[in-house]
């Protein structure tokens, strides 16, 4: 402890001077390995203590500076996180990453001193849980499996494993590479198969769990749109799209059955784009003779490889013009000729159409009037005799056709009437 005015007391001059004039006679020391994680607490044994001990000093890094970190006799300006434990051990608690390091205790006795070396790691585990993917080599004829767990202090450790089994012990694994908090596996493409399953487990020095993530490989899956048609001196576009793949995979095109072997590359009259998954192929300026046919996208990854036709159809441009005018003046043509064979045989249609069309028209009020056979009645036998042949129609609705086919019977009639035959007229007369 400190007195006012910030001097030590004098017990503390004397214990360091006894400390700096006792002859250290070090026995050969011991080693353990500790370890902490951040935040944790963590006791460092001193081991091998002798009861006959008069003073246990604890040292942080070099065991000959000065101060101690720590002694049983003299109670040093303390860390708070420091402490001693049955006098000899050594208690830290919310533990940092600079509390890692080398730690020495040291008992003195009457006649030597015994030294004990601990070796403090402290550690930080990654938060997360490790992220597993596959790829395909630069060669593109083998498979490479990735392990990355990041986030820890000091770095984890990760084995790929295939049906419980370590890859580092298999025949098919090619290299084995590590890289700060990643893991990579290259293995030969011959032992692998569709949807077969790989297994990363990661580990840690803090952490007892063991956090794993697994891959799955696949061969490629391919699906394209319907065939395509283009006209002589257009342009088109093929498209071949990737629906499955672990890894992800090559895309490339061929010229059809009769070049099978000769890749399609960009430039000229050809374009290639891939965004993602989606690979397309544009022909520029079509040509009947050499464009026309089938074409193969081709999906390759370490998995194996599918291949699937896209048609193409070349035709010569047409007058669009001159068909769509053709079509017109033809169906001109057939409905003119229809109409003129339907009045040909029905005359009266026209006309029963216009008494139909006028059937919510309202109600017609009809007056018809007839004459009497006989002119030379007077005056009163006329208008009497046509008050009796006025005939009064109510039209409303659907009686409109039986209105008018009334009328043209009574028209009919008066024909008949007006046809007597002279002789008959003269008789009368007489």
């Amino acid at each position: 402890m400190r007195l006012p005015g910030g001097t030590l007391p004098a017990p503390f001059f004397l214990a360091l001077c006894v400390w700096r004039l006792v002859p250290r006679r070090e026995a050969a020391g011991t080693e353990e390995v500790v370890f902490g994680k951040v935040g944790g607490s963590v006791l460092l044994l001193c081991r091998n203590v002798s009861k006959e001990a008069t003073e246990v000093v604890w040292f942080q890094g070099d065991p000959h500076s000065f101060p101690p970190l720590f002694s049983s006799r003299v109670a040093f300006p303390p860390d708070i996180r420091f402490s001693l434990v049955d006098n000899s051990a050594l208690s830290i608690t919310e533990l940092r990453l600079q509390d890692e390091g080398n730690y020495t205790c040291r008992e003195v006795l009457n006649k030597t001193d015994h030294e004990h070396r601990v070796q403090l790691l402290v550690g930080n585990p990654p938060q997360s849980t490790p992220k597993c993917w596959a790829e395909t080599s630069s060669s593109g004829l083998m498979l490479q499996l990735f392990c990355s767990w990041p986030g820890g202090y000091p770095h984890p450790t990760l084995h790929w494993r295939e049906e419980g089994q370590n890859l580092e012990n298999s025949s098919w694994v090619i290299s084995s590479t590590s890289s700060s908090d990643t893991h990579v596996e290259t293995l030969n493409s011959s032992h692998l198969s569709h949807r077969k399953v790989f297994k990363c487990v990661g580990s840690h020095i803090v952490k007892q769990e063991e956090p794993a993530c697994t891959v799955e490989i696949k061969i490629p899956s391919l699906e394209s749109e319907p065939p395509k048609t283009c006209f002589v001196g257009d342009n088109v576009t093929l498209t071949c799209r990737v629906t499955e793949s672990t890894p992800a995979a090559r895309l490339t095109w061929l010229r059809g059955i009769t070049q099978p072997e000769v890749e399609i590359q960009p430039g000229g009259r050809y374009l290639i784009t891939q965004e993602g998954n989606v690979s397309r192929l544009t022909i520029r300026n079509c040509s009947q003779g050499t464009d026309g046919g089938c074409y193969i996208c081709k999906a390759q990854n370490p998995v194996g490889l599918r291949e699937l036709f896209v048609c193409l159809t070349v035709k010569q441009p047409e007058n669009i013009v001159g068909v769509v005018g053709a079509v017109v003046v033809l169906s001109l043509l057939a409905i003119l000729t229809v109409t003129g064979v339907v009045l040909y045989y029905n005359p009266l249609l026209c006309l029963r159409g216009a008494a139909f069309r006028n059937q919510d028209s309202g109600d017609v009020l009809v007056l018809v009037d007839s004459e009497d056979d006989d002119e030379g009645r007077g005056e009163e036998e006329t208008m009497s005799s046509s008050t009796k042949h006025e005939a009064l129609a109510l039209v409303n609705g659907n009686s409109a056709q039986t209105a008018y086919l009334s009328r043209l019977t009574e028209g009919d009639d008066g024909e008949q009437h007006s046809k007597v035959p002279p002789q008959e007229a003269r008789g009368e007369e007489m």
